[in-house]
């Protein structure tokens, strides 16, 4: 029997996610307390939401994407 994941939507666009080298990035995020949730987004949203301080060029930029 075959298996199919699929991603869902982006949370950052709403668009599909197609399977790539990168993409599906998961951002994680998880409280004081444990509490954790996962969403699934392209590497290109994620990277275009992230801030680029002039104090600090570079210092959010992803390793591996």
């Amino acid at each position: 029997m075959a298996v199919s994941v699929e991603f869902g939507p982006c949370c950052l666009c709403g668009r599909g996610i197609e399977k790539t080298d990168t993409d599906p990035c998961r951002v994680t995020v998880e409280t004081a307390t444990g509490k954790w949730q996962v969403w699934m987004c392209h590497g290109s949203c994620f990277r275009a939401k992230l801030a680029d301080l002039p104090e600090a060029p570079g210092l959010f930029e992803p390793a591996h994407f």
